[in-house]
C-alpha cells in the first residue's frame, strides 16, 4: 500500500489508510490553501476588532481601490457571484460601510460611507500584516514563482 499525503490547515499528514484521492489533487490542494488563508484572514479581522466578514473584505479593498464600482464590476474584479456580491453589498449597508445608488432597476453602484472610509486605515493594516505573515513562509523566489503558476492558471482556466 502506498503512502500518500493529506492536506490539512496546519500541517501535511501521512497515512496508510486508502484514500479516494491516490494522486496530488492539485485542485484539492489549492481549495484547501484558500481556504486556510481566508480563516487566517477572519480571525486578524476579528482580532482587529473589525465587523467584516471576508467576502465583505475583499467588496471593501474593491471600493478603495475604486469607490463607486457597480455590483457587476465588483463581481468580475473578485470571482464572486452576483448574488454573493448582493448579499455582502446588503450586509455592508446594514453595518453602515457602503451606500449604494441605483443605476437602473438591475443594476446598483456601490460607494463606502465615511464610516467605510474611516476604517480604511485598519482594514489595510490587516490586509498587510496577512500578506506580510503569507510572504514570511515563502523565499521571494517562492513568491515569484507562485505568483507566475497561480496567473498561468487563472489565465488557462
Amino acid at each position: 500500500m502506498s503512502t500518500i499525503f493529506l492536506f490539512v490547515c496546519s500541517k501535511v499528514t501521512m497515512t496508510n489508510k486508502p484514500h479516494i484521492y491516490q494522486m496530488p489533487n492539485l485542485g484539492c490542494m489549492l481549495g484547501t490553501a484558500y481556504q486556510c488563508l481566508l480563516g487566517r484572514l477572519s480571525e486578524a479581522l476579528f482580532d482587529a476588532g473589525l465587523d467584516i466578514t471576508t467576502a465583505e473584505y475583499l467588496i471593501l479593498r474593491a471600493l478603495y481601490t475604486s469607490d463607486g464600482m457597480q455590483q457587476c464590476e465588483i463581481c468580475s474584479l473578485i470571482n464572486k457571484d452576483k448574488g454573493a456580491v448582493s448579499r455582502c453589498v446588503a450586509g455592508l449597508v446594514r453595518k453602515g460601510l457602503v451606500v449604494t445608488e441605483s443605476v437602473s432597476h438591475k443594476c446598483l453602484r456601490v460607494f463606502l460611507s465615511p464610516e467605510g472610509r474611516r476604517i480604511e486605515p485598519e482594514v489595510m493594516k490587516v490586509a498587510r500584516l496577512r500578506h506580510d505573515d503569507l510572504a514570511g513562509i515563502l523565499t521571494s523566489d517562492e513568491v515569484g514563482a507562485l505568483t507566475e503558476i497561480l496567473s498561468k492558471i487563472i489565465e488557462k482556466s
